[in-house]
């Protein structure tokens, strides 16, 4: 039984490569939020966003109806 050691060869370069290539993305993965955590806290700024309440903006403006959902008819003629 003959092996054909240049496949083999090649064969462990291009599964080593990608070997390598998932050990980066999981180093990248577990770092992030170490990072994140570090940038936040040299920037002094909350992770928290602000909430602002607009009352000029009514609750049935911005309502999603289904497709299925009559819709009410606003500022129709033909009523």
């Amino acid at each position: 039984m003959n092996i054909d050691y240049e496949s083999l060869a090649l064969f462990g370069k291009f599964g080593g490569a990608m070997l390598g290539l998932l050990l980066i993305v999981w180093i990248i993965a577990l770092l992030t939020p170490k990072v994140a955590k570090l940038v936040e806290k040299i920037s002094g700024k909350k992770g928290i966003p602000e909430r602002v309440q607009d009352s000029k903006i009514s609750e049935n403006e911005y309502k999603v109806y289904s497709v299925f959902e009559d819709r009410p008819m606003e500022n129709s003629k033909n009523k």
